[in-house]
């Protein structure tokens, strides 16, 4: 079978013995492909398999091992074996053939009966080199670790996504060595990068573009280096630095450009959305001699990571006090730093490609755990923002451990619950419940399950989801865990009235308090009360008053309990419309226009004119979720305001409002024949001028609404991030699907 130019099986990761000691991880091509591979082939006839350099030293990962070149076209594939490895012919066929089992999608007749080539010419540069003894250059390579190294650097090495063995995290392959290599030979030293450079980011008529001035000595390698684009968001460093940087190969030798606009510019947002459409930009280099190198890169599937790069920095720029000279002063810090400093990658980090696969609960357990440290905000943002993974191969990576975990009946983390139902692997949590439930009753005990320990965790932890969200446990796990039948639920017991304060233990107050306003506890306390059915509306109202000294973060990761709770939390976010803290009242506004609680109508119509922020367009989305029953507050409202001070403020954002309305059963279209829009036109004719006027105005702003909306929800960048707009972006997706640090378990 023929196989793909970028088969991610080309390349594995191998531990590499370098001369000077020194243990570092490298990449061992098993595979190259002809024709297209020619000149990889050629190259490694002449200086081996592996790819990379010593992080200790720098010299060039070079050494003696066999790999497998196939012509799908001729229907041919040669195993290349080195001539002095000759004796090891019968036991490299067999470490070939238990390859093969490891990657069965290239197992054919021609591959599985490969020709024998042996390389008779000896490595370049293995006797250069006198400071290695005959015993050292002499040592077998065993296919994992070699003590063969050379110095000359290698062809760059093409870019290849690494797909790593499920449960186990591997680097992504940036397609240039993670190291320099450096010719140690004779002491002399050789310039091992091509540079650490900084641009200018603009854009013309043609698209962004970048400006820069290579050293003199290495233009014409950039003139001809393999180059990679992805966007940047450097964080940490006093003022958010948003640009773009490129990746260069050339020789094994590697360089690093970055290129910053200035986020708290407008010019920023029209670079990035020209990016976020379509990630291609030209780079435009002055050589020495006054020539003037003009290259253009694209990046296919980094346009989502555009827009978050702006969407973040911008967000970061609102939230905190940046004078625009520390632009300059971030600029000249990222400036000095080298191409290894800029290059390094996180600690944890996750291939595209990965998790094809998962065999066995034990599998799907470490793969869990794996992109739940992926996953932690920190590390997502480093991996999104700076090394370039495509927001898609990451959310199409995390559906598939997901599947995984469901399919072997193994508990995801918390944070990850509502992801689960969100991407289509369950109706709702209860249905989640059940398929984990029946799926860990099908596949305990067989092969590759769960220890007996693990196995009863496995059970609690879906145990744990019955209790926290108040779903009976299903036949199989009652049968598991012993659990006693539960009684069903007496529907004709009267409910307590809204309002009702349920008798408490008034000596349990002061503990709830003390943790409701211990930052160390009030996530925690505040997510167990909410997720409780047996909450009483004492503790809710002491909930409530806490709310005012969460911080931001901590109120996003609350909000998705806080949509949960249904009527009962109603009262306390229509109280917190009142709030002094404008993202308590913004959050409010957002939950009470996802829950439709007719209660909530008035006063988000009296909200909608008093909120002195632009927390009214959140006021205004909400009351257009409620569709036309709200036509009537608003038109109320007009009538109330008529020749007061407020009154052209009142007609502009209930125009706003009814605009929403228009567009709350249409989504993005804009014709008519739908109920909201109708009801709109309707009122255009109106004989009360105040009311014809608002409807006239939101009529003709549907577009702009619509797209606003979408943006706000996250199916558009953002145009402009402010501080408020950008509260609004992520309240709604913690919300719709949350995956922040909202664990309360920690």
């Amino acid at each position: 079978m023929p196989v793909a130019a970028n088969d991610a099986t080309r390349v594995d990761p191998r531990v590499f013995a370098c001369a000077c000691g020194a243990m570092v991880s490298v990449w061992r091509r098993m595979v190259v492909v002809l024709p297209e591979d020619a000149a990889i082939a050629s190259r490694l006839r002449a200086s081996g398999p592996f790819e990379g350099a010593c992080t200790a030293c720098g010299r060039a990962a070079q050494g003696a091992g066999a790999w497998l070149e196939i012509d799908a076209v001729r229907r041919r594939s040669a195993l290349v074996i080195p001539a002095d490895r000759r004796g090891d012919v019968v036991a490299l066929l067999q470490e070939h053939l238990a390859w093969l089992a490891r990657h069965p999608q290239l197992a054919t007749p021609w591959t599985l009966q490969p020709q024998i080539s042996f390389l008779e010419a000896e490595l370049a540069g293995d006797a250069a080199d006198p400071g290695e003894d005959t015993a050292r250059r002499a040592a077998p390579d065993d296919g994992h670790t070699t003590a063969r190294a050379i110095h000359r650097p290698p062809e760059p090495a093409r870019p290849i996504a690494v797909a790593p063995e499920p449960g186990t995290p591997v680097p992504i392959a940036t397609g240039v060595p993670q190291a320099i290599s450096s010719d140690g030979g004779g002491g002399v030293a050789r310039r091992t990068t091509i540079g650490a450079l900084l641009g200018t980011l603009d854009a013309d008529d043609d698209g962004a573009r970048i400006h820069f001035a290579p050293e003199d000595d290495v233009g014409h390698k950039w003139r001809d280096a393999k180059l990679e684009a992805r966007p940047l968001h450097l964080r940490g460093r006093g003022y958010p630095l948003l640009g773009v940087r490129i990746v260069a190969s050339w020789m094994g030798q590697v360089g690093c450009l970055d290129a910053f606009v200035d986020v708290g510019q407008p010019q920023s947002q029209a670079i990035f959305r020209l990016l976020a459409q379509r990630f291609t930009l030209r780079l435009v280099a002055t050589l020495h001699d006054g020539e003037v190198l003009v290259r253009e890169v694209s990046a296919r599937g980094l346009e989502p990571n555009a827009a978050l790069c702006l969407e973040s920095a911008h967000a970061a720029l609102s939230t905190g006090d940046h004078p625009p000279q520390q632009f300059a002063i971030a600029i000249a810090a990222a400036a000095a730093e080298g191409v290894e400093e800029r290059l390094a990658q996180t600690k944890v980090t996750i291939a595209p490609g990965s998790y094809q696969h998962i065999i066995g609960a034990r599998e799907a357990t470490r793969a869990l755990e794996h992109i739940d440290r992926v996953s932690r905000k920190e590390t997502l943002a480093r991996l999104l923002e700076v090394e370039g993974l495509p927001m898609a191969e990451y959310d199409a990576v995390r559906r598939r451990v997901l599947a995984g975990a469901v399919e072997h009946g193994i508990v995801a983390p918390r944070r990850f619950w509502r992801r689960v139902v969100a991407s289509g692997l369950a109706d709702d949590l209860a249905d989640y419940v059940d398929k984990l439930a029946r799926n860990r009753q099908i596949h305990e005990g067989e092969e590759g399950d769960l220890d007996p320990e693990a196995a009863r965790a496995a059970w609690q932890g879906i145990h744990d989801v019955c209790l926290r969200k108040d779903i009976a446990p299903p036949e199989p796990l009652r049968r598991a865990l012993d659990l006693p039948e539960v009684a069903p639920r007496d529907t004709t017991a009267p409910k307590a009235a809204a309002g009702v304060i349920d008798v408490v233990d008034a000596t349990a107050e002061p503990t709830l308090v003390a943790r409701l306003t211990d930052v160390r506890t009030r996530l925690r306390c505040a997510t167990e009360l909410l997720q409780s059915p047996r909450t009483t509306a004492r503790e809710l109202e002491h909930l409530f008053d806490a709310l005012e000294r969460f911080d931001q973060d901590e109120l996003l990761a609350i909000l998705p309990d806080l949509s949960d709770g249904g009527a009962r939390a109603v009262a306390g976010m229509v109280d917190k419309l009142r709030s002094p803290r404008r993202e308590l009242r913004q959050a409010a506004a957002i939950l009470l226009g996802m829950s439709l609680d007719p209660d909530a109508l008035g006063p988000l119509s009296d909200a909608l004119v008093v909120e002195p922020t632009n927390v009214w367009l959140d006021v205004a989305r909400a009351l257009g979720g409620f569709g036309p029953i709200a036509l009537r507050r608003l038109c109320q409202l007009l009538r109330r305001e008529a020749g007061s001070a407020r009154e052209p403020t009142t007609i502009e954002r209930v125009g706003r409002a009814l605009a929403e309305i228009a567009l709350s059963d249409a989504g993005a279209g804009l014709e008519g024949g739908r109920g909201g829009h109708d009801a709109v036109a309707a009122l255009a004719d109106a004989p009360d001028p105040r009311v014809s006027t608002a409807a006239r105005r939101a009529l003709a702003t549907l577009r702009d609404v619509s797209e606003s909306g979408a943006a706000i929800r996250g199916e558009l960048p953002l145009t402009e991030v402010t501080e408020i707009r950008g509260f609004s972006r992520r309240a709604y997706e913690a919300i719709m699907v949350p995956e922040l640090e909202v664990e309360a378990d920690g």
